[in-house]
């Protein structure tokens, strides 16, 4: 029978522009940061729902996975070879592979060679493949009763900074209104200060932002996917400032 897997999960902001951690990474004792999230490898011989059930528990998710490049931080935190449940599953409908999580980009996989095959030989029911692990470097699909030896939480920093982008000629940079339309996640949103548009911009998972003096009393306040070129910023702007966010 299928089950419908909805998870809340509540990260924790702070209203600042600056701030500093107590190890320097956003990421508590035991866990590990990579991009915008921290990361714990969790012993354990729970099967998938339980595993998910712990991550839900230190206010995380099981690890979500959208690029080769975090692929390859997941398999050097296994010590060079995984053996773990992660968040894909195809619970909800058979062949529809979603992540317990948002990921930045759903069409990055690292499937074995034949998988997935909703199969697992050693389930009695043979279409049980409705879980994802990660075994040595790719994933396969197993029952999701199978219980492993580990699971791998992810959740987000504690902590984010901002830090404010430059030109090449030192000067505040704010991207060309030509290169913006390219970059902008939501854009001529007004705000009262930088920091509600900081605090914007990581409510939905931005990697940077601009502001633009609009009045004496609103900002303009454009969210981007990246911080762009140097060669796409107006240079010398001087109500306009761009800020990367990490």
């Amino acid at each position: 029978m299928k089950m419908k897997i909805t998870i809340v999960i509540t990260y924790i902001l702070v209203n600042s522009l600056v701030s500093i951690s107590t190890n320097g990474s956003g990421c508590q004792d035991l866990w590990h940061p990579f991009g915008r999230s921290c990361y714990r490898l969790f012993e354990n011989t729970f099967n998938w729902f339980d595993s998910l059930e712990a991550c839900v528990a230190n206010q995380a998710s099981l690890v979500t996975i959208d690029t080769e490049q975090k692929n390859t931080f997941i398999v050097e935190l296994c010590n060079g070879s995984c053996n773990v449940w992660i968040g894909f599953n195809d619970i909800d409908i058979e062949g529809g592979w979603q992540w317990t999580a948002e990921a930045e980009d759903n069409t990055f996989t690292k499937w074995i060679s034949n998988e997935p095959d909703n199969y697992d030989p050693g389930d009695s029911d043979p279409n049980t493949g409705d879980c994802a692990m990660m075994i040595g470097t790719t994933w396969r699909d197993f029952s999701c009763s199978i219980r492993l030896v580990n699971s791998i939480c992810e959740r987000g920093k504690d902590i984010y900074t901002s830090k404010r982008v430059y030109s090449d000629s030192g000067s505040p940079a704010c991207l060309k209104e030509s290169e913006l339309a390219n970059l902008t996640l939501t854009s001529t949103t007004s705000v009262r200060s930088r920091i509600d548009c900081f605090n914007l911009c990581i409510s939905v998972n931005c990697t940077g932002f601009q502001v633009q003096i609009t009045s004496k009393s609103t900002l303009t306040c454009d969210l981007l996917r990246s911080e762009g070129e140097h060669a796409q910023y107006k240079f010398g702007h001087t109500d306009c400032h761009m800020f990367r966010v990490t």
